[in-house]
């Protein structure tokens, strides 16, 4: 297994854990752990705890995965990790498909909790729909009052 950080010193009982819990996503994800290999580990975001709020830690890893039908597949994941008090609290861990799909779930990471816009097309469909069913309205309601 092939590991990278940024120069910080990370102790083996973290590196454990972290091994771990990437094994706990692949199997949600219904990939078999006695076949399966991790071939790489990465810690992209590592914030110190301090006096005022909890440190947090993203991570990524590689692995091979097998499937029941023993389908090997390349597989790219994520591991969220809260530090209160010193400990490691798991949040939550995922196994994409492709790299493209883990950055867009850390650009959602970095950016916190995602906002709607206007210009999105479902909300620009229901737009739409109330200008319809107004729009309706008005014409029955003018129907009824000159006839």
């Amino acid at each position: 297994m092939h590991l990278e950080s940024d120069s910080t010193k990370l102790s083996e009982q973290l590196l454990r854990q972290v091994e771990l819990d990437s094994f706990l996503a692949l199997a949600k994800a219904k990939f078999s752990l006695e076949v399966s290999e991790l071939t790489g580990l990465l810690c992209v975001d590592f914030r110190v705890e301090t006096e005022h709020e909890f440190g947090r830690q993203l991570w990524y890893f590689d692995a091979m995965g097998v499937d029941s039908k023993q389908r090997v597949s390349e597989c790219f994941g994520v591991i969220q990790y809260s530090v209160e008090y010193g400990l490691l609290e798991l949040v939550e861990g995922h196994v994409f498909d492709c790299p493209n799909e883990r950055q867009h779930f850390h650009h959602f990471y970095q950016a916190g909790k995602r906002t709607t816009h206007w210009m999105h097309p479902a909300n620009r469909w229901l737009l739409l729909g109330l200008v319809g069913v107004g729009l309706v309205w008005l014409a029955y309601l003018a129907f009824l009052v000159w006839k």
